[in-house]
């Protein structure tokens, strides 16, 4: 092996890559580097061939703004593999040179401290820990003080880290219509780790993946159902590598074809819907058009790409999240609402909206078919009162 831990991915890549241009003017990051995907390839190689020790290899990359601007800047919202004609793999592109990034230091810590969600603190059972959040009664295949490990549960729900941190009542109601339409419930209260792989630690998200499908199979649920378009993704490919026969199913999908029907009206206003990076064609959100009783031409609007909260973009350049949020908000209206499918678009929409706010309402599909909501008011002071509160400390040491 050489330097480079991904070297053989970035002479496929640059092999099959024709340099048309199209995924640099798809993408600001790209557009902003003057790079093609097939350019980080190039770089990343170019810069190995230049470099005889790893220090002198993450000398050259960090001295290639362009390069780094790049790979750092990457959202992870396929909206370049959308307009190449090769169909080449960008996110096993990006996902290596992230991988590269962080075994030579060029990622810093303060970037993903806070996010090793395979450790036992990360910010979300931090944010639980502080504020008295907890699941163990719905977590039936784990052995606790209340009951023994449970092994005929007919179907596991994810919730997701934002939903089952940020939302514990709408988590619970989620859960108890899963068991009521479902049968034996209980609850996979983990991560999928998509912030290990922004973080370049892309073995320890596919190890938590797989460790959480251990516990689905000791569980013996038939039936994955998760609320995040992301968590069902990579839940499917670490079931089937494990061979388990676990059908994955997104929430509103899973309860549109039991019968469900939402507990709340629709919002007054147009609803504007938000495609989720990791819904490739679409069928996750017709799910949820489904669920929520929306037809073709039902003053609904769709609009694609990234919230700004992907490839933690914003621990590289702080400002571009918001501009990011900003440019998708700018398709709606005033007084509508934008329904994201997967829970942390809803937190950055939220939290922009609270920055610059305006006649626009963020909600996730889930608060559309449940009487529980988020209350983001409430837990975005409860995040900024942690670091300053008496747990501030302990914080501080804990993500140091």
């Amino acid at each position: 092996m050489g330097l480079l831990e991904g070297s053989g991915a970035y002479w496929r890549f640059l092999g099959q890559c024709t340099q048309c241009g199209h995924c640099t003017g798809a993408c600001p990051s790209l557009t902003a580097a003057g790079l093609s995907l097939g350019g980080i390839a190039e770089g990343m190689l170019d810069a190995e061939r230049s470099a005889s020790t790893p220090e002198e290899l993450a000398c050259a990359i960090a001295s290639d703004p362009a390069l780094v601007q790049a790979v750092r800047g990457c959202f992870f919202c396929t909206s370049c593999k959308n307009t190449c004609f090769a169909h080449n793999d960008v996110c096993d592109l990006v996902y290596q040179a992230r991988v590269d990034f962080q075994r030579l230091g060029l990622i810093p810590r303060e970037a993903w401290s806070s996010v090793l969600v395979d450790q036992e603190w990360d910010i979300f059972t931090a944010y639980r820990a502080i504020h008295g959040i907890g699941y163990a009664d719905l977590t039936r295949h784990v052995a606790s003080e209340g009951h023994e490990a449970e092994g005929d549960c007919a179907v596991a729900f994810f919730p997701g880290c934002s939903l089952a941190a940020y939302g514990p009542e709408l988590t619970r109601e989620a859960f108890a219509a899963v068991e009521e339409l479902g049968g034996k419930a209980t609850l996979i209260d983990c991560c999928c780790g998509s912030s290990l792989k922004s973080a370049g630690f892309f073995d320890r998200a596919e190890a938590l993946c797989e460790r959480n499908a251990e516990e689905i199979e000791a569980s013996g649920a038939r039936e994955l159902v998760c609320v995040c378009p992301g968590c069902a993704n990579d839940m499917r490919a670490a079931l089937a590598k494990r061979g388990l026969d676990v059908e994955v199913r997104l929430l509103s999908g899973w309860l549109a074809e039991r019968g469900f029907e939402p507990r709340r009206p629709l919002p007054e206003g147009p609803l504007c819907l938000a495609k989720s990076c990791q819904d490739r064609d679409g069928s996750y959100l017709e799910q949820t058009r489904e669920a929520l009783g929306l037809g073709e031409g039902e003053g609904v609007s769709i609009f694609n790409g990234c919230c700004g909260a992907g490839g933690a973009v914003s621990a590289f350049d702080p400002s571009r999240q918001g501009r990011q949020a900003d440019a998708k908000l700018s398709f709606a209206p005033e007084g509508s609402t934008v329904v994201s499918m997967c829970p942390t678009c809803t937190y950055t929409y939220a939290y922009r909206l609270m920055e610059a706010p305006r006649d626009v309402r963020s909600k996730h599909y889930a608060e559309l078919l449940f009487e529980s909501q988020f209350d983001w008011d409430k837990t975005f002071a409860q995040l900024g009162g942690m670091w300053s509160g008496e747990y501030g400390a302990w914080l501080a040491q804990v993500f140091a």
